[in-house]
């Protein structure tokens, strides 16, 4: 569960969210949709923790499993190194990483070191980091940015599983399609403000550039 009351986030003079406030269910899959500029990142991190709220507050069933928009993860290592490195991190057990693989389609990739992989399955790698130990909630953060169109059916139909099994999905993106095609209601920020929570809907596009004109 994800419940984010009337947050409030400024730098400086700048306001950067303002009065921000959505739920995510268990088994609900919602969009955090936006041009940029519009907050979703800064809104991402308060509800992470690495940013506190200038007001209002956030609630978030732990664990949780984290796909940023750009991962930098240890070039010296394979794949099956990096995601042991992970369940360190997170005192998980060693025989997660199998199944983590083979959800995200990196099993056969397990012995590549990261150096020498492209930027889809670094990404498709960044999400098998993610869905380790079947997390309570799972923030991703632009989760289909590099793939081809069959991983990008694939990446949607994990993110359609893991919510049918109870998980509470947030995901972040610009792109209406990804928005349309995953998510069971949006959130519409602009500016910093939420403009409207919706169903996607057919008219998602028309309804997306009236509300952040």
């Amino acid at each position: 569960m994800i419940r984010v009351d009337g947050i409030v986030r400024s730098f400086g003079g700048h306001v950067a969210v303002s009065d921000v406030t959505f739920d995510v269910a268990p088994g609900e899959v919602v969009g955090l949709l936006g041009p940029n500029g519009s907050g979703k990142s800064t809104t991402i991190r308060v509800l992470l923790g690495l940013l506190r709220p200038s007001a209002g507050s956030v609630s978030v069933t732990r664990p949780i499993g984290y796909l940023p928009e750009a991962l930098q993860p240890y070039d010296g290592l394979t794949v099956r190194g990096y995601l042991r490195f992970a369940c360190a991190t997170r005192r998980l057990d060693r025989s997660l990483i199998a199944g983590a693989m083979v959800d995200a389609g990196v099993a056969d990739l397990e012995r590549r070191p990261i150096a020498r992989l492209s930027k889809g399955q670094r990404q498709r790698v960044a999400l098998a980091q993610a869905v380790l130990g079947a997390p309570a909630t799972l923030v991703l953060d632009e989760p289909t940015a590099s793939l081809d169109p069959a991983q990008v059916v694939e990446v949607r139909a994990l993110v359609r599983r893991r919510a049918a099994e109870g998980t509470a999905v947030l995901v972040s993106t610009h792109l209406l399609a990804e928005a349309a095609s995953m998510c069971d209601r949006v959130v519409v920020l602009s500016a910093g403000r939420v403009v409207a929570v919706e169903p996607p809907g057919p008219d998602l596009e028309q309804r997306f550039l009236q509300l952040t004109r």
